[in-house]
């Protein structure tokens, strides 16, 4: 399980602080999705589907957050798989760029994944 904690860890990690430098300035997945896009939402006409994305992001973000206080739990396989995978289809259909960003999060997932077969075979 230690492993597992580790691998979850840097999940939460990779989620948060993958960034890229535009214009000698960072720009963070978590920017984008906690401070840039509720702004958006204020200043300009953003469709329906981009704000079911958001959500659908804000809300699977939330559950990778809390994979590590379900660890022991018997559902936790189920919420390993589907909450990091509505992440990355949520940032795919908001802003397809961030999955670039996000490939680093995508391999320690599905290194995750793997790992806790091992453990629960």
């Amino acid at each position: 399980m230690r492993k597992i904690s580790i691998l979850l860890f840097g999940m939460i990690f990779l989620s948060l602080f993958v960034g890229i430098p535009i214009n000698h300035n960072w720009s963070f997945v978590f920017q984008y999705e906690f401070i840039d896009f509720p702004m958006m939402l204020r200043l300009y006409d953003v469709s329906n589907r981009e704000i079911i994305s958001w959500i659908v992001v804000l809300l699977s973000h939330v559950g990778i957050i809390s994979l590590p206080f379900f660890l022991k739990r018997v559902y936790f396989r189920k919420m390993l798989f589907y909450f990091p995978f509505f992440f990355l289809i949520g940032f795919l259909m908001l802003r397809m760029e961030f999955l670039f960003l996000l490939l680093p999060f995508l391999i320690v997932w599905l290194i995750t994944l793997r790992t806790e077969k091992k453990i629960r075979n």
